[in-house]
C-alpha cells in the first residue's frame, strides 16, 4: 500500500511539476484524409509564455512500432509542453499505422509501413506550412522528434528531403527541416547505402549500443539497409555535416523513451546551439549509467508513458 502511495505521487509530481502554473491550449486538426482514414494532429501553445517574432515548431511522432500507439499519451503530451515553456507550438501527431499488431512483418510489410508513416510526417509538416501565417510560426524553425517507429520515421523524411525523393516534392523546394531529434531511429531505405545529396538538417542522435530493436550501427535484410545513428553520424562526419551522437552506453531500446522524460538538458542545448544559433560542430558524447536501463525497467523508468496511453497528462493525474 505504501508502496502504490509513493508510485503515485511519483506520477502526480511528474505530471504537475512543470506545467501547474502554465496555460497551454489545445486545438485538433485534419491534416490529411487517406485510406478512408481522418489524420489528426493536436497543436499546443502556452498562452501564458511571451515570445517575440515568429514562433519555432516542435513535431513529436510518436512509437510503436508502425502497429499499436497515437497522438494521445500522458508523457508524449508531457514532452511536448516542455517546449511550449520555451514559446514553441508543439504538434503531437498520427500517422497510419502498416504493420498488423501481433504478427510478425515481413520485409515488404516494413517498408510499406516506413513509407506510409513518412508521408504522413510530411503531409502533416505541409499542412503546418500552410498555416504559418495564421498560426505565427516560422517555417524555417520546424523541428522534428520522435521515438523508434516515429524516429525511423522522422530520419526517413529527412533522408527523402536530402536525397531529392518524390515525397520532397509536397514540400516547397527549398524547404528543409530546422533540426531532428532521434530517439533511437535509423534510415531504412532499399538500397545499400545512403546518398545524401543536400546537406541533411542537423541532427541529435541518441542511441543505446546494445538496442536489438533498432541498430545503432547498421544491417542489410534482404536488400533493406536499417542504418542506424552510428552509422548515420559517420556519413554526417564524412559531409562536415552538423550531428551529436549521444551514445549511451550498454542501454538497449529504453533510449525511445528516456529522453522524453531525463534528457531535457541535451535536448534544450541541441535545439539552442544547433538550430537557434547554427553551430556547425560534430559532438559524441558517450553516457554510461552505473545500471543501464533496459526495457524491462520500463514500468520504473517510465511509468508514465505506460499507464497514459489514451490518456493526458491532467487525466493521469486525476
Amino acid at each position: 500500500m505504501k508502496k502504490s502511495l509513493v508510485f503515485l505521487q511519483f506520477v502526480n509530481f511528474l505530471v504537475f511539476g512543470s506545467h501547474a502554473q502554465s496555460r497551454v491550449e489545445k486545438e485538433t486538426f485534419v491534416y490529411a484524409e487517406k485510406d478512408g482514414a481522418s489524420l489528426h494532429l493536436d497543436k499546443y501553445v502556452n498562452k501564458d509564455v511571451l515570445f517575440e517574432g515568429e514562433k519555432p515548431v516542435l513535431i513529436y511522432v510518436h512509437g510503436g512500432g508502425f502497429s499499436v500507439g497515437n497522438r494521445v499519451n500522458a508523457l508524449q503530451i508531457q514532452y511536448a509542453k516542455h517546449f511550449t515553456e520555451q514559446g514553441f507550438v508543439s504538434i503531437l501527431m498520427d500517422y497510419r499505422l502498416g504493420i498488423t499488431p501481433g504478427l510478425e512483418a515481413g520485409q515488404d510489410e516494413i517498408m510499406h509501413a516506413v513509407s506510409i508513416a513518412t508521408s504522413d510526417l510530411i503531409d502533416a509538416t505541409a499542412f503546418i506550412l500552410k498555416h504559418a501565417e495564421e498560426w505565427g510560426i516560422d517555417p524555417d524553425k520546424i523541428i522534428i522528434s520522435g521515438g523508434s517507429a516515429g524516429a525511423i520515421t522522422c530520419l526517413n523524411a529527412v533522408y527523402e528531403i536530402s536525397s531529392e525523393g518524390e515525397g520532397s516534392k509536397h514540400l516547397p523546394q527549398d524547404f528543409n527541416y530546422a533540426g531532428v531529434i532521434s530517439h533511437a531511429g535509423a534510415v531504412i531505405v532499399s538500397q545499400d547505402s545512403l546518398i545524401w545529396k543536400r546537406t541533411p538538417s542537423p541532427m541529435l542522435l541518441m542511441h543505446g549500443n546494445k538496442d536489438m530493436q533498432v541498430p545503432f550501427d547498421s544491417y542489410s535484410i534482404e536488400g533493406n539497409l536499417y542504418a542506424g545513428s552510428n552509422y548515420i553520424s559517420k556519413q554526417l562526419r564524412e559531409m562536415n555535416a552538423p550531428f551529436w551522437l549521444y551514445e549511451e552506453d550498454q542501454a538497449d531500446h529504453i533510449v525511445a523513451l528516456k529522453p522524453l522524460q531525463y534528457n531535457f538538458s541535451e535536448i534544450d542545448a541541441f535545439i539552442e546551439k544547433f538550430v537557434m544559433k547554427g553551430h556547425k560542430a560534430s559532438v559524441h558524447t558517450v553516457w554510461k549509467d552505473e545500471k543501464p536501463g533496459t526495457m524491462d525497467a520500463m514500468m520504473e523508468l517510465v511509468p508514465l508513458y505506460l499507464i497514459g496511453w489514451g490518456k493526458t497528462d491532467e487525466e493521469v493525474a486525476n
